[in-house]
């Protein structure tokens, strides 16, 4: 379980771990992100942390909401270089 501190930033430290975890296969194409509920309890961090972190991932095209069945790695999209 990881705590984020509960400055302003806590919803990119949390995007920019499941965003590690995207670019590493770990949740693959198509594959359904955690809830935001569970994510919330598991990182001990409010709901609207967890939904602004997932609407970073989306704005970066990691992630792809469907509506009343959460986030979802979107499918037939090319990885992102690493540098």
């Amino acid at each position: 379980m990881t705590r984020y501190s509960q400055s302003h930033d806590s919803h990119l430290n949390l995007a920019e771990f499941f965003s590690s975890h995207i670019e590493q296969g770990l949740y693959g194409p198509g594959e359904r992100l955690p809830s935001v509920r569970t994510l919330s309890q598991e990182h001990r961090v409010s709901l609207t942390t967890v939904q602004q972190a997932y609407r970073v991932l989306e704005c970066s095209g990691l992630a792809m909401p469907r509506p009343k069945s959460g986030y979802f790695v979107p499918t037939g999209r090319r990885m992102p270089e690493l540098s």
